[in-house]
């Protein structure tokens, strides 16, 4: 069973009380799926429990005969299909001008519309991603005009939601956990959102730790980079000069980092006493040196 599916199922088993959530759903799913014909509704499902729950809600708010009709399909590997169509009849004209008026109303404001309509994509048109794998939600929306409504209500929500056309459908996605979570809770995975929730604060717990230890390693390479690039000049200089030429605080530091090469800069301030901006001082005057004796060695051999 996929991810998808579970959190469908388990959608599939709130009950809804509110009419108005009911219509907007319906209208959500009618509208999503471009259902409405010149004639007639019609949508094919391949998963039974959606089509019930589309049948029943179609009955309770329209008061209309409808029809549900059951087929296999070998398309792609053979699998039910479930159609279900509402002829034109009385009342059909009134019924699809109460649809239509909900194409400018705004739902963002509004907590029944807003869930409803969410909902109705979401198991029309929904997929989520297991938070094992990734954090994804994709809306494949058969209209365009649908595709930016929920795109436009979502933004006023402040979610960062993106589109974008694939296939010929519009794609309304979202790519963070906590969006997603909120998503799941208005239309009604309560328990899925809780181990969503749970598997996202172990991956962030990982994560988290994983960026300190890379952390922790690239200082310590710092470190390692920084006291082999000291003891290369202190060497030099030693070599060309001495070190006992050196000031007396720079001949101590001198000789401390090499006899402690894997030292960082704050280890060797608290051998000697210091800050570290002060023992970091004493090394670029250290480097300054061994510049000063590097350039001296070139001018010599230009002059040779």
């Amino acid at each position: 069973m996929s991810y998808t599916h579970m959190v469908k199922e388990e959608v599939l088993k709130k009950e809804i009380s509110s009419p108005l959530e009911k219509f907007l759903e319906i209208y959500s799913f009618l509208k999503g799926k471009n259902s409405i014909l010149e004639d007639r509704i019609e949508i094919k499902l391949e998963n039974r429990e959606i089509a019930e729950r589309v049948y029943e809600f179609l009955k309770e708010i329209t008061q209309m005969k409808i029809f549900i009709k059951y087929s296999v399909s070998r398309r792609l590997g053979e699998h039910n299909v479930y159609t279900i169509s509402l002829p034109k009849q009385k009342g059909y004209t009134d019924f699809i001008r109460k649809l239509n008026r909900y194409d400018n109303i705004e739902l963002a404001a509004y907590d029944e519309k807003f869930k409803g309509f969410l909902r109705g994509l979401f198991l029309s048109c929904g997929y989520i991603k297991s938070p094992d794998k990734e954090y994804a939600m994709d809306f494949f929306i058969d209209s365009e005009e649908i595709g930016e409504k929920l795109y436009k209500t979502l933004k006023k929500k402040n979610k960062r939601v993106f589109k974008t056309k694939k296939r010929n459908k519009a794609l309304i996605y979202l790519r963070n956990s906590e969006d997603i979570m909120d998503i799941m809770v208005n239309v009604g995975a309560i328990t899925e959102f809780f181990k969503y929730e749970e598997v996202t604060m172990m991956r962030d717990l990982k994560n988290k730790t994983i960026r300190e230890i890379n952390w922790e390693v690239a200082n310590e390479t710092k470190t390692l980079d920084t006291g082999k690039k000291q003891i290369k000049m202190i060497k030099y200089i030693g070599k060309k000069i001495g070190l006992n030429n050196l000031t007396g605080v720079l001949e101590e530091v001198a000789f401390l980092r090499l006899h402690n090469p894997e030292s960082s800069l704050t280890e060797l301030a608290e051998m000697v006493g210091i800050s570290k901006s002060g023992i970091r001082n004493r090394f670029r005057r250290i480097e300054q040196v061994y510049n000063e004796l590097i350039e001296k060695e070139k001018t010599g051999d230009k002059q040779e």
